[in-house]
């Protein structure tokens, strides 16, 4: 990865946390599985990601490419107006979770889902030109959303059972079943992307060199995928017995390596064109 690419693999990551943790709460906030205090917590985290995300937006030029990298400068604008939109929103969940207006906290949060993974869409057209499909990028982006957005909150509830033995585990359970079956979704992606060419190679350093003596794609494949799935699996096993503090030390592991295979995976996108 280069540094010119750098704001942009971080706009990806920050809007994927966001979005990915605010439809992972607001789905067991509405099952009224989560306590209110968790509720708040998480609503705490997604604001600054949110808003995190809409700085890296400010920060970024009007531009067709980045370091010979295509992109589709049209699609940068309403991304970024669906961002404003997802942050607004997001700042009204917060004062809902913290009001204790749950009917108000869940309608915000499925608008808020929604209008993130629009941005999200959005955000993928404006990174498209190169990958080898639009439609396989929105899906990588998408399932990339669910893989950190549960993980973060399945390591928070964690946390949060940690504080009261009497919470229930089948939220640990279902978030972590949630995130394996995310990262095998994955999995299959990785492998299109791999298996299919790109439509424009950047014009970049570290471009000839192929996937597979790329040793980046092989850490992404290892660090990202393989290891975390081995993780989150333990973890799952480990709630189902409740040993939460094991599962929860297991869910930490599991999202450093899964933030390790995202940066990994968008460095190769934005170096090679290929969608892993």
């Amino acid at each position: 990865m280069n540094a010119a690419s750098l704001p942009y693999t971080v706009l990806v990551l920050l809007v994927e946390l966001a979005v990915g943790s605010l439809a992972m709460l607001t789905v067991f906030d509405a099952r009224r599985q989560v306590t209110v205090g968790y509720v708040k917590a998480g609503a705490m985290l997604v604001l600054p990601l949110a808003l995190l995300a809409a700085w890296t937006v400010t920060t970024l030029e009007s531009r067709s490419e980045v370091d010979g990298y295509a992109l589709a400068e049209g699609w940068l604008r309403p991304f970024t107006l669906a961002l404003a939109a997802f942050v607004a929103i997001a700042v009204m969940h917060t004062i809902a979770a913290f009001t204790r207006r749950h009917g108000a906290g869940i309608l915000l949060g499925m608008i808020g889902s929604v209008v993130g993974v629009v941005a999200l869409v959005l955000l993928a057209g404006f990174l498209a030109p190169p990958a080898w499909s639009f439609a396989g990028l929105v899906l990588s982006i998408l399932a990339s959303t669910a893989v950190l957005g549960g993980s973060l909150m399945a390591m928070t509830w964690g946390h949060w059972y940690l504080t009261s033995g009497r919470l229930p585990k089948e939220p640990m359970e279902q978030m972590a079943l949630v995130v394996l079956v995310a990262l095998a979704v994955q999995g299959i992606l990785v492998l299109a992307g791999a298996a299919l060419p790109a439509r424009d190679v950047p014009l970049s350093g570290g471009a000839e060199i192929g996937l597979a003596a790329n040793p980046a794609f092989w850490l992404r494949v290892g660090v990202g995928l393989v290891f975390p799935i081995g993780v989150t699996w333990l973890a799952f096993r480990a709630a189902q017995i409740r040993g939460m503090m094991s599962a929860t030390g297991l869910l930490y592991i599991a999202l450093g390596a899964i933030l390790a295979g995202e940066v990994l995976a968008r460095g190769l996108l934005f170096t090679t064109g290929n969608a892993v």
